[in-house]
């Protein structure tokens, strides 16, 4: 985030340590959730807080200095350019020279994206670009917090430039900016209905929280106080800052990842640290905002929003999502420390003082143009696998090779499909018999091994396979608004083609309790049963493998083993089986109460001794690219051990 301390760069305008304060409470917010997202539900608030607090600041120097006759458009964007650039440009360099380290291929390529994005503050376009199934999880994403900073720096350049442009109409300022307030808000809740993803980053759906900051700032301009506040509007002040106190604690822990944001809700928040903004001299402002600690946080908020994030997406990555709370707190003091040392070493020199200004800009430009450049070179080369030992680079799979088979868009449908997608390849050819694959993604990676062996055998594949869509009728899922209408229609081509093996599989790990699976799986085949299908067979969970995935263990393996050594091809290294092998039970149990075969995919793939990490020849090709997707001789290797049970037609009958 921006943060102006208004007394070195607009001497008309009072350093208000309060809002330092307030800068405070929005990053500890953000730090909070990020950390201990099931104790700070609504920490992801502090961002909204940030842009109100950018607009208000901005806007108030921008017009302060107009009607002084000395604003000049190239004197902000360089004292932009001090201001954010050099804590910046360290944490990113600082973050990209850890995952030249440890980050495989597919990883740093992203990351690269990441760097070039943060570099021309267009982060936010970047992540929209990445949203999807077969994208890293957000939260391994190190640069993924630098969205925000797009959208304040695409503000900072845009309104500047209008309020330049419009000076002579300085009356008509407040009424555009309400405007334009109201209509990006509008903006910000119809598309928060229809597409969250970009109602979230879009630059036009976010400013009208920055637009609030600015018609605050435009409207003291106007209606600053010429003599002391009365008793009566002292007091309402006071209760006006306790019930925007109470409105941004009831968001913090109330609001959860599950609130429909941004959107009507949003407005708390906004509303509430508008109204700290604009009140002050209260309690709250004197004895709790403007005391030392709040100050000292907020002075230094910029870098540590900064550096908490890279530090967190890294431990993520390298423990496999479980970061031990005390873990998680290090890292919060290691983020305060650091942050501590940004701002004295490197942005107080830097940002202040009037030698050497052209050339700290100069300067600061040719860092920030060569980091964008590594960050286009990274994603160009698909991920510098160039860095990665030659002896583990043919393992370091990014999951284009795998799933360039597995029909997505026409018999995986994304996220953003329904059933109206499945295309008339998906239900196979007239040969019979005919094996038909029922599940989400992981179901989808069976298809390249079934398919291989189809034409030896003589039979025929159909797939209809959804992202995040196990094979239940009634699931829902939130992230997933059309599971049910996709598993509907699947069973309506069931009964349509009756397959001769109908195949379910799944990941099997889904939001749902056992009682739920349990009621969704006896429905599911209550349903089938008059079909009289000859065979019915559930998959068990694959095994799966904690980290980033299989491919990262291979590399984070070869450093970590002390000689240099290729994961061993059957290994229990950062291995899930102690949750695979109590699934496979569970999962058994389920299939032998409502009388459908089961098959343990655990057992083909694990024993006493470990899991399958690599096959083929030599141990020359992974089983999985990432947590547990099959690659596609991962596919073939499976399909050749449970082949022969899927085509055994032999008193197979539904009980």
């Amino acid at each position: 985030m921006v943060h102006d301390r208004t007394a070195v760069e607009v001497a008309s305008l009072r350093y208000r340590p309060d809002i330092d304060g307030l800068r405070a409470v929005a990053v500890l917010a953000v730090l909070g959730y990020h950390a201990f997202p099931g104790e700070v539900s609504g920490g992801y608030i502090g961002v909204d807080i940030f842009f109100v607090i950018s607009g208000y600041l901005i806007t108030g120097i921008i017009y302060r200095q107009m009607l002084e006759k000395r604003f000049s458009i190239t004197d902000f964007y360089a004292r932009r350019i001090r201001r954010i650039f050099p804590a910046l440009i360290v944490v990113v360099s600082v973050t990209f020279a850890i995952g030249w380290f440890i980050l495989p291929p597919r990883d740093m390529k992203s990351l690269g994206e990441n760097i070039a994005g943060g570099a021309l503050f267009a982060q936010n376009f970047v992540l929209l670009g990445q949203v999807g199934y077969f994208d890293l999880i957000a939260h391994k994403k190190p640069l993924l917090h630098l969205w925000s900073l797009g959208i304040e720096e695409q503000y900072y350049i845009v309104w500047p430039i209008t309020l330049l442009l419009l000076r002579r109409w300085r009356s008509s300022l407040l009424p555009l900016v309400s405007v334009l307030t109201v209509v990006s808000f509008v903006l910000c809740v119809f598309l928060c209905r229809r597409s969250p993803e970009l109602a979230f980053y879009l630059p036009f759906t976010r400013a009208w929280e920055l637009f609030v900051g600015s018609a605050l700032a435009l409207w003291e301009g106007v209606n600053a106080p010429k003599e002391p506040l009365s008793i009566s509007r002292k007091l309402f002040f006071e209760i006006v800052t306790l019930g925007s106190v109470l409105a941004i604690g009831v968001a913090l822990w109330k609001f959860d990842p599950k609130t429909p944001y941004p959107g009507y809700f949003t407005l708390i928040p906004v509303l509430a640290a508008t109204s700290l903004i604009g009140t002050r001299g209260t309690l709250v402002h004197r004895y709790v905002l403007s005391t030392r600690a709040p100050v000292f946080v907020g002075l230094i908020s910029y870098p540590l929003y900064l550096w908490h994030f890279p530090l967190m997406a890294y431990a993520r990555i390298h423990y496999g999502d479980v970061v031990s709370p005390g873990l998680m707190s290090a890292i919060l003091v290691s983020s305060g420390v650091l942050a501590w040392l940004t701002y004295c070493l490197v942005e107080r020199p830097i940002r202040f003082g009037r030698r050497w200004v052209g050339l700290k800009v100069s300067g600061l430009l040719a860092a920030m143009a060569s980091l964008g450049g590594v960050g286009v070179v990274a994603d160009m080369t698909n991920g510098l696998p160039i860095r990665i030992p030659a002896s583990i680079r043919p393992f370091m799979l990014t999951g284009e090779e795998t799933s360039a088979y597995w029909r997505r868009g026409k018999c995986l449908l994304l996220p953003e499909q329904n059933e109206e997608n499945f295309a008339k390849e998906c239900a196979g050819d007239s040969r019979r018999p005919l094996l038909f694959v029922w599940g989400d993604s992981y179901a989808a990676s069976l298809y390249p091994g079934l398919n291989h062996y189809a034409s030896e055998k003589g039979y025929s594949v159909a797939e209809f396979t959804a992202s995040a869509c196990p094979p239940l009728i009634g699931f829902t899922f939130s992230e997933r608004p059309f599971c049910k209408g996709i598993n509907d229609y699947v069973l309506k081509r069931v009964s349509e083609l009756k397959p001769d093996t109908l195949i379910f599989y799944s990941t099997w790990s889904y939001p749902y309790t056992p009682n739920e699976f349990r009621q969704d799986l006896t429905r599911t085949i209550s349903l089938l049963r008059p079909l009289d299908l000859k065979k019915i067979v559930m998959l068990g969970p694959i095994a799966t493998w904690k980290g980033d995935g299989l491919a990262a263990n291979v590399l984070d393996y070869y450093f970590e083993s002390g000689t240099h050594s290729v994961l061993p091809e059957r290994t229990l290294y950062r291995s899930n089986d102690d949750w695979t092998r109590a699934l496979d039970t569970f999962m058994r149990a389920q299939a032998r109460d409502v009388g459908i075969e089961y098959i343990s995919t655990r057992d083909v793939m694990c024993d006493d001794d470990g899991c399958l990490a690599r096959i083929g020849p030599n141990g020359s090709e992974l089983t999985a690219y990432d947590g547990g997707h099959l690659t596609v001789p991962g596919s073939v290797f499976l399909a050749r051990h449970i082949l022969g049970n899927l085509l055994d037609f032999k008193d197979t009958a539904i009980r």
